[in-house]
């Protein structure tokens, strides 16, 4: 078993050359109660703020955006051309991922030579940790991005075993497809380099086939690239800005959210992957403790969200998963799964819909993690601006802009349009400022959702303000609470005001 013996002069464990059988029994059932669980909640708070942001972008498919690469909104736009225009439909594809996680910690903790108990302890891990469940309600860049760290680890772990160079082919093809998606696969990239570089594994990197697979990842990526260059770079502003503004917390939480990430119990089995990788007997594996140490230094480094490193911990938790099954007493073992599962159901209403909206708020959820109440209370935002919207005059109402301060209001507006019979709104923020304004007639009404009084008066001479969002009997994202809605006449300045209302952040 590995933990037992070392790798032979090839690469390869003699003691996990002949694997074990993948535990479907244990593993399908639960990946499918996963998938059918996201499936059921999906409607039952509403579609996370960034949602409405992704689908907007698929429908202005470009080869990059202002915060984030293409796949996603790509996989929106075919997800909504399958699947339809509705909240349930935007679940489909997240939910399919939920599954995938459990099957692809099976197959880490598998390819480590571990049996049934440490696919098991690895699944449920993946099925329960707080990162792994909301990305399965929601499809964000950081739902692939699991997918994508754990597959490029599962290729170099299964390199490690078989000493075969050609699946650095592969690892390309994943890191292209990796920051097609997030630039975040960089960290993997230079954590993993650098781990093997620092252990017997450096080996493996001379090979030819090294180059061939950095070749394919920078084809599959070039795209993208001219695309920032054609465009400014603006995720390089975009970085810039959001670092400078959210330095200081991401700091301060980046430890401690670590504990929490893949539940306070999975945090007892990637612990003990770190102690055990360095062991001599884990040394042909020791490149994901070093990867872990550089990525993590990086991120600290950078002031990166706590989250950015969440990725690392499914193979960790794989490595982690075959030490206790090895070498820990059975009742031991036994506790330490029911540990993961306690603690993952405990903390799973705050990491994705499981309790209605009211008790949500009432205990704090919404406030406490900004993912459980950016799902809250969409429709009943658009309503209140449909319903000022529509206190225009009939002949305002034909040429009105909708104009707000960012894009998930806009984003919003734009998901429900059809069912509040409003325009497609505008925003500088984001990848809504690069969209543009259209072509608003001279002196149009606009309805300004969120902007500052001091902005809006600045450019228009009649500036009243009609409405304020508020929870109300139905609850709100806390970030729109309290938002201001402004009626706006009289412009003193054409749109060449456009420039002036950018913001990336």
């Amino acid at each position: 078993m590995v933990g037992d013996v070392e790798a032979d002069r090839d690469g390869a464990d003699p003691a996990v050359a002949d694997l074990a059988p993948i535990a479907w029994r244990f593993l399908g059932p639960l990946a499918g109660a996963k998938v059918v669980l996201q499936l059921l909640t999906s409607n039952l708070y509403g579609a996370h703020r960034d949602e409405f942001y992704y689908l907007e972008s698929g429908h202005h498919l470009a080869w990059g955006y202002v915060d984030n690469p293409p796949l996603v909104p790509v996989v929106y736009r075919l997800q909504e051309l399958v699947f339809g225009h509705s909240v349930s439909a935007l679940a489909v594809v997240p939910a399919f991922l939920g599954g995938v996680y459990v099957i692809l910690g099976g197959l880490l903790a598998r390819e480590l030579g571990g049996r049934r108990y440490a696919q098991l302890l690895t699944g449920v891990v993946a099925c329960l940790g707080s990162i792994f469940l909301t990305t399965s309600h929601f499809l964000s860049t950081l739902s692939l991005d699991l997918v994508f760290w754990a597959l490029g680890s599962l290729l170099v772990l299964r390199m490690t075993r078989t000493g075969d160079r050609r699946l650095w082919i592969w690892i390309g093809v994943v890191c292209g497809f990796g920051l097609l998606n997030k630039y975040t696969m960089g960290f993997w990239i230079v954590a993993t380099v650098a781990g093997l570089l620092l252990t017997s594994q450096r080996r493996l990197m001379a090979s030819v086939w090294l180059p061939i697979g950095a070749i394919v990842a920078g084809v599959m990526v070039a795209p993208n690239i001219l695309w920032e260059i054609d465009n400014h770079w603006p995720t390089w502003q975009f970085l810039r800005n959001i670092r400078t503004s959210g330095a200081h917390s991401n700091l301060i939480q980046f430890a401690p959210v670590q504990l929490l990430l893949v539940t306070l119990g999975g945090a007892i089995v990637w612990i003990t992957a770190l102690i055990v990788l360095a062991r001599p007997e884990w040394r042909p594996q020791r490149w994901l403790l070093i990867g872990y140490v550089v990525a993590f230094t990086i991120l600290i480094a950078l002031a990166g969200k706590p989250y950015y490193l969440g990725s690392w911990y499914l193979p960790l938790v794989a490595v982690g998963s075959v030490a206790i099954e090895h070498r820990w007493r059975r009742r031991a073992r036994g506790v330490v799964l029911g540990a993961v599962a306690v603690t993952g159901l405990l903390f799973a209403p705050f990491a994705t819909p499981l309790v209605p909206e009211a008790t949500a708020v009432r205990l704090h959820i919404d406030t406490s993690n900004a993912d459980i109440g950016g799902m809250m209370g969409w429709a009943t935002t658009t309503a209140y601006i449909s319903r000022d919207f529509h206190r225009l005059p009939v002949g305002q109402q034909r040429h009105a802009v909708i104009l707000t301060s960012n894009y998930s209001e806009a984003g919003a507006i734009d998901f429900y349009a059809a069912t509040y019979g409003l325009p497609d709104a505008i925003s500088g923020h984001n990848s809504f400022w690069t969209w543009g304004y259209g072509r608003p007639a001279a002196q149009a009404t606009v309805l300004a959702v969120g902007l500052p009084g001091d902005v809006v008066r600045r450019y228009w001479g009649s500036v009243v303000r009609v409405d304020t969002l508020e929870s109300g009997s139905t609850p709100i994202d806390p970030h729109e609470r309290g938002v201001p809605i402004w009626i706006c006449r009289n412009q003193r300045v054409p749109w060449v005001l456009w420039p002036q209302l950018k913001h990336f952040d």
